[in-house]
């Protein structure tokens, strides 16, 4: 998956994750907590990608 796509499902997800949290009025209801570890995966997918990235070229790369 290419960085930017990630980055647009990231905040996209942040967003759909913000009203839903609002909606419930807890963290701890079970579709945030699904929705907010779909977040974590995708986060973390990045973070891989740039460490990849960082390895192979000496480069951080920004947004």
């Amino acid at each position: 998956m290419k960085n930017q796509s990630v980055l647009k499902q990231i905040d996209q997800l942040r967003t759909e994750l913000q009203i839903l949290t609002k909606q419930k009025g807890s963290f701890l209801d079970p579709s945030v907590l699904e929705m907010s570890q779909r977040l974590d995966r995708l986060i973390l997918l990045i973070y891989k990608q740039n460490g990849q990235a960082y390895r192979e070229t000496g480069v951080v790369w920004m947004r």
